[in-house]
């Protein structure tokens, strides 16, 4: 039943992009273990070294601690080829909280403390129930929509970065460490060193286009924000 009500809410809302990214065993941990570099080959790589423009956002973006901003996404279904659009809200605070909320076309919550997730749909009618899906942040180590949308480029760890513009980069992770992402596209703006749009192009051929507007960096974020207690009435579900 529920993977029945999953699959028709699928490719609907960032949320439940990220959702399905967070709990399938998509996500990949960008943060590598003590083992990454040991290797002679590894250890003799002069270091990646961002365009300049992308050392001036990831500083902007680290300095400032927290990003707001409004979201409009589109996401391509390969499979379906059947285009969806959603809006809603997001709050990043550095260096591990987030929250994308949806308001349309289905509202829903994709909240992360630091220690734990939790994706929350609320009821479709009144005699429902909410359904809530948690996950440990153990199991949640990385996720690469987020770090690019919170400044982080991670050419320390593997990414290849290409200046398809003045404006336009292209972002390609490692294989193993893509977490389903073949490759990203993001757009800056140059005079104020804000990111206004992130494309991930997936394995499988589907497609997320992220635009942010109303950007704010730096504002107070009260950690309530990050803070998830369901409501009356909703039921977790187990995978």
């Amino acid at each position: 039943m529920f993977q029945k009500w999953f699959q028709s809410k699928c490719g609907k809302s960032i949320a439940l992009i990220l959702a399905f990214v967070l709990f399938n065993g998509l996500v990949v941990d960008f943060v590598y273990g003590p083992h990454a570099y040991l290797n002679a080959y590894a250890a003799e790589k002069p270091p990646k070294k961002l365009p300049k423009l992308l050392q001036e956002v990831e500083s902007k973006y680290r300095n400032s601690g927290t990003v707001i901003a409004d979201f409009a996404q589109t996401n391509f279904n390969k499979i379906t080829s059947q285009t969806t659009e959603s809006k809603g809200k997001l709050f990043i605070k550095r260096p591990s909280k987030v929250r994308w909320e949806t308001f349309s076309p289905d509202p829903n919550l994709l909240i992360g403390d630091g220690k734990m997730f939790w994706y929350y749909t609320p009821p479709f009618d009144k005699d429902e129930k909410g359904q809530v899906i948690e996950k440990p942040a153990s199991q949640v180590q990385s996720q690469l929509a987020s770090s690019l949308l919170s400044g982080t480029f991670l050419v320390d760890q593997g990414m290849n970065v290409e200046t398809k513009d003045a404006r336009t980069f292209i972002l390609t992770p490692k294989r193993e460490q893509s977490g389903g992402v073949a490759r990203a596209t993001i757009q800056v703006d140059p005079k104020k060193k804000l990111i206004h749009q992130v494309i991930l192009e997936h394995l499988g051929g589907n497609r997320t286009d992220i635009i942010l507007t109303n950007i704010q960096l730096g504002k107070t974020v009260n950690n309530d924000l990050f803070v998830f207690t369901p409501p009356p009435n909703t039921e977790r579900v187990e995978e």
